[in-house]
């Protein structure tokens, strides 16, 4: 692996660490405040009466499984087109 390769991954495997570190902690965040909502206040939400749910409407996680989808396929046309690309440009020799 050359030199800039292993510096990339580095660098990499760095920024991915840091977010989910992030992640994580957002996580725990939302775990507490949830956790320490008082009692009244969940008596009081179950009297609000609930939006109405159209039939047809996405989950949130069918919303966030096609995002995902995509992602994945953007990523891999990405990938590929730079492949195509540096062999395009590569000098023959």
């Amino acid at each position: 692996m050359s030199d800039f390769a292993s510096q990339a991954q580095e660098a990499a495997e760095q920024y991915l660490a840091a977010i989910q570190k992030i992640q994580d902690a957002s996580l725990d965040a939302i775990s507490r405040v949830t956790s320490s909502i008082p009692e009244a206040a969940k008596d009081a939400a179950k009297n609000v009466p609930s939006l109405p749910t159209p039939e047809g409407l996405p989950t949130v996680e069918e919303v966030s499984a096609a995002y995902f989808d995509f992602t994945e396929k953007l990523v891999a046309n990405q990938k590929s087109y730079t492949e195509k690309f540096l062999t395009a440009v590569k000098p023959s020799v």
